[in-house]
């Protein structure tokens, strides 16, 4: 049977931690075979899982993340919040993605959604809610803590600059992935400054439609800088995040709050990104 160990982060910004070699587990039952590194989100808690020798299981999935609170059908969630949570839709008629993406768009009434604009997080939300549904035998719109993410704080990101009006996002484009092109942006300076912001590692880039390809998880920060007035095309690194869909073809997509952690090793390699996001089940998400 497989040891818990958890760790926590009470302070707002992400901590990296070292768990030494030979550190008691289950009360001094087990020692960690292997020293193990690993980054917890912001205001949050991570769970380490050990075997039965001692050795860190280091391809943590969305599935280790447990859910502490059930939501009746209805409740809205807070996308700032680092509380793992989930909120039961009770009418389960209809087309399955319609039904994710409304009763996403009715938990997070606040969340800025704007195609145009090429901003999002809904169907970034309501897919994974779907995929992680599956995987947990119920039908529920999931928060972001639930789902390995946390919603973007920082000032000088390129989420907060376009969300406020300080830059424009002209469009975004997917296409393939695990590529230092997986990601197109085309951005507009219209102010008299030079701005300089940043994509973090691990920002979410959506698909605009629920279309059975891929959503993109950025693979490192990527620094961006627009001269004033200017208009800048800008290729990103990325991982795809569903193995179960499509690759991206040429794709409409959106810029998300939303930025997935670490959770041991999945930032190594696809595969690797796959089974942290996938939880190594086989649930499409058409």
């Amino acid at each position: 049977m497989n040891v818990k160990y958890i760790a926590k982060n009470p302070s707002p910004v992400p901590q990296t931690i070292t768990l030494r070699k030979g550190m008691p587990l289950d009360g001094g039952r087990l020692h960690s075979a292997e020293s193990i590194t690993v980054q917890i989100p912001p205001m949050s808690v991570r769970e380490i899982f050990f075997d039965e020798e001692g050795m860190p299981i280091v391809d943590g999935c969305v599935q280790d993340l447990t859910v502490n609170i059930v939501n009746e059908d209805g409740t809205p969630i807070d996308p700032h919040s680092s509380r793992r949570e989930r909120t039961q839709i009770r009418d389960v008629n209809g087309n399955s993605s319609e039904l994710f993406v409304e009763q996403t768009r009715r938990v997070y009434p606040s969340l800025l959604v704007n195609n145009e604009r090429c901003l999002g997080g809904t169907q970034l939300i309501a897919q994974f809610s779907h995929l992680r549904s599956a995987r947990d035998n119920t039908t529920a719109v999931y928060s972001p803590a639930a789902l390995n993410m946390t919603f973007e704080s920082r000032t000088d990101s390129l989420y907060h600059a376009a969300s406020q009006g300080l830059v424009t996002i002209e469009n975004i484009v997917g296409n393939g992935y695990d590529s230092g092109n997986a990601i197109r942006m085309e951005i507009n300076n219209p102010s008299a400054n030079v701005v300089r912001m940043v994509v973090p590692k691990g920002t979410m880039v959506e698909q605009q439609s629920w279309n059975g390809n891929q959503n993109l998880v950025v693979k490192e920060d990527v620094w961006i800088e627009i001269q004033p007035g200017q208009t800048g095309t800008f290729p990103l690194p990325a991982f795809c995040a569903n193995a179960s869909a499509g690759s991206p073809n040429s794709d409409p997509m959106n810029l998300t709050p939303f930025v997935f952690h670490d959770m041991g090793e999945s930032f190594r390699d696809q595969q690797s990104m796959w089974r942290t996001t996938d939880s190594r089940r086989n649930v499409r998400m058409q």
